[in-house]
């Protein structure tokens, strides 16, 4: 172990497991470290829709990609003249069975990417809609409310002067 490099390294990380970093205690801070739900006012409106489709899009890929490499594997199997080397997933016999090429996995994982990012744009889109269509039908109807009479005091008339 004469190599300069590997003792700073062994003594970087035994320094990591002697001395963990401390965090922040119950005691420390303000309100004594209890943390606070977010307002219902805390974020804008287009970052939480940014947030939703953000979550939309990452949770169809999977699902996208499956049905998406399903797709293409039909396709591939009728564009072979549907010879038996390529038949689709679940008929696939493995001793015989072409795999998909690497521009083939890239063209069925770049597709599922554009139709998982579709959705998030479709969600985002009928969301944004029906916030409108909600907020123009309650605009409507307190514009339809009758005005609330207000009593006005009436001028007090002085016969002294």
């Amino acid at each position: 172990m004469n190599n300069p490099g590997r003792r700073f390294l062994l003594f970087v990380v035994l320094a990591c497991f002697l001395f963990p970093a401390s965090g922040q205690t119950a005691s420390q801070g303000p309100d004594d470290g209890v943390p606070v739900p977010y307002g219902p006012a805390e974020f804008p409106d287009w970052q939480k829709d940014l947030r939703r489709a953000e979550i939309i899009s990452f949770g169809a890929l999977p699902f996208v990609t499956f049905m998406a490499s399903v797709y293409y594997d039909v396709f591939r199997y009728y564009d072979h003249g549907q010879d038996e080397a390529y038949l689709p997933w679940p008929l696939k016999k493995q001793n015989i069975a072409v795999p998909f090429s690497e521009s083939e996995q890239k063209n069925v994982f770049f597709a599922a990417v554009g139709i998982s990012v579709g959705v998030a744009v479709f969600d985002f889109a009928w969301h944004s809609v029906g916030r409108l269509r909600s907020r123009g039908i309650r605009d409507r109807e307190i514009r339809r409310r009758p005005k609330p009479i207000q009593i006005s005091p009436l001028p007090e008339d002085n016969p002294d002067e």
